[in-house]
């Protein structure tokens, strides 16, 4: 393996070399391209190893380190300068974060960097980030499964679906790839250890936590189930409320964009969950629960995955639920959500079934993607992704009214609404207060009629309406807010299954930060430890993009920082003004 090494990352040498900052980055670039190496060559993948150093040897491993007006010679000599200039740029944040970019700002304050803070909608941030417009973005992520196929996949890989940040490195599409492709679970150990030593050196983001997310609701309405992503689950409850009317707020400072098949913002999880059903529902325990699948099995291999459709199920136009309505949606969704190299091929089968084929065993991919909303083909095809968004259609138990659309945020109880078992509360709930109801318990009351949403992105000012009376259910809220709320008389707290990602999307296309110095010197300057104390109790640090519930996880793999002397060095080798300690 040492050959190998030597021949991917020939020497510079002289005194014409790179400076004190840039041969340590290279040096930990090479080292983590090394133990890449090293994992692909003891599990047998030796062709791959050798291409892999070829290919590294050949395009050289200083890419993205060079400042603006700087580059690298032949011999790794650097070539061109520019006086030093102040780090600026700026944070888009959707209003669920915007405290925490403020928090992060403050912190890259202490490097002499001038950030300024923007807060958008979400779907204008993404919307931007994909045309490689921005700076740096914090919008977040949820998602029922902690696995790195899941979050790590579409975020990271050259070809993800929700990469916003524009990394690209095919190591890292291997390694990932390879958490399928491979069998042998120490083998996906090794290359899952890889991946994460890679990201942690390249550093496309600033890494930052993990928390849980809760949902709050007044005792005046039970039979709610939290879910994933604020998709509260609101199909068996009732309130005490005459006329079958709630109100529910939402933390968003704009009416969320209804298209399924676009990442959802969790704070309007709980406006999908009445518009939509998925294949599958989150159940105890980490359990799924069938959906529109009345049934699933896996062959043997666990390379082939039948799903039997409910019988009766009509789409909110009366149309019937088709097994060509999951094949659209999921041909439509995977692509860029699953590692490059790993296929999924979905069809109708008979009896109104439908079969995923996958190009390896994938057997945990109704936790990752099961929880997809079905849309239906035909509707959508005709209308378009903007014009589905405005007028959506779905199988879900509550609809928009056909006359007012999207633009009046307010969901009525479709009466043909094909029932089937509830499932009962899910995640773990806090003790509730005196009076307060278990969610999932019906209590005295009618089904709810109709549900309007009012958009409060203050979370503050929602707990205190939630608390007013004014609206009788919260979703998504941090545990700060959900503590306070927590046993107070009428009032219950439960904490949502799955996870929810804070890290800060850099945009690795130019510069800043197609510098790695900059990136590195980001991640060295946030004081995580601090963070997790404001972000309150169950929120955790991650050191690169692997969750530490989900599979893979490298607690080798330490956290960047607080190192601000290193990142000072490091800004000042990129050619930026700092500020002294």
């Amino acid at each position: 393996m040492a050959v190998l090494a030597d021949a991917a990352f020939p020497s510079t040498g002289g005194p014409g070399g790179l400076s004190a900052g840039a041969r340590r980055v290279r040096s930990a670039a090479r080292a983590a391209a090394a133990r890449t190496l090293a994992a692909l060559a003891l599990t047998g993948l030796v062709t791959l190893a050798v291409a892999l150093a070829v290919a590294l040897a050949g395009a050289g491993f200083l890419q993205g380190c060079a400042p603006a007006g700087l580059g690298y010679g032949p011999a790794g000599e650097p070539q061109g300068r520019r006086e030093p200039v102040r780090l600026r740029f700026t944070i888009e944040s959707d209003d669920a974060h915007a405290d925490i970019a403020a928090t992060l700002a403050e912190q890259f304050a202490g490097l002499g960097a001038r950030v300024t803070v923007r807060v958008l909608a979400r779907s204008e941030i993404v919307a931007r980030a994909r045309a490689g417009d921005g700076d740096a973005w914090l919008v977040g992520w949820s998602g029922l499964s902690p696995d790195p196929l899941g979050f790590a996949a579409c975020k990271l890989c050259s070809s993800g679906a929700e990469n916003l940040s524009g990394y690209a490195n095919p190591e890292v599409d291997r390694l990932l790839a390879g958490l399928v492709l491979r069998f042998e679970a120490a083998e996906r150990e090794l290359l899952a250890r890889a991946a994460q030593e890679i990201l942690r050196e390249e550093a496309p983001w600033v890494f930052g936590f993990s928390r849980p997310l809760y949902d709050a609701g007044r005792s005046t309405l039970s039979g709610w189930v939290p879910g994933p992503a604020g998709a509260v689950c609101l199909r068996a409850a009732t309130t005490t409320a005459a006329d079958g009317r709630v109100v529910v707020g939402l933390g968003l400072g704009e009416p969320p964009v209804l298209d399924p098949l676009s990442p959802i913002d969790p704070q309007a999880g709980v406006v999908f969950r009445c518009l939509f059903d998925s294949l599958v529902s989150p159940g105890t325990e980490g359990s799924l629960q069938p959906g529109l699948a009345a049934s699933w099995e896996w062959s043997s291999n666990r390379r082939h995955l039948l799903i039997t459709l409910r019988d009766g199920v009509t789409f909110h136009d009366g149309q019937p639920l088709r097994p060509g309505d999951v094949v659209f949606t999921y041909q439509t969704i995977l692509p860029g959500r699953l590692p490059p190299g790993v296929t999924v091929e979905v069809k109708e089968a008979e009896g109104g079934a439908v079969v995923f084929s996958f190009s390896a065993p994938f057997p945990q991919f109704l936790e990752v993607h099961g929880l997809q909303p079905i849309v239906p083909e035909a509707v959508y095809e005709r209308l378009g992704a903007d014009g589905f968004a405005a007028a959506p259609v779905g199988t879900g138990p509550f609809r928009l009214d056909p006359e007012r659309g999207a633009r009046h945020l307010v969901l009525y109880r479709w009466e043909s609404y094909h029932e089937w078992s509830s499932t009962g509360p899910v995640g773990k709930a806090f003790t509730p207060g005196p009076g307060a109801r278990d969610p999932g318990t019906s209590g005295a009351g009618v089904p709810v009629k109709e549900i309007a949403f009012t958009l409060v992105p203050d979370v503050d000012r929602r707990a205190a309406m939630l608390r007013a009376g004014q609206i009788a259910l919260a979703p998504a809220l941090p545990v700060g807010v959900a503590r306070d709320l927590e046993g107070e008389l009428g009032l219950t707290v439960a904490r949502e299954p799955g996870v929810s990602v804070i890290v800060l999307e850099l945009n690795n296309r130019r510069p800043p930060f197609d510098d790695a110095r900059v990136r590195l010197a980001l991640n060295q300057a946030v004081d995580r430890a601090a963070l997790v104390l404001v972000l309150g109790p169950g929120a955790e640090v991650l050191p690169t993009a692997f969750l530490r519930s989900g599979s893979g996880f490298a607690a080798s793999v330490a956290a960047h920082g607080p190192d601000l002397a290193g990142a000072r060095n490091l800004l000042v080798e990129a050619g930026y003004v700092v500020s002294e300690p």
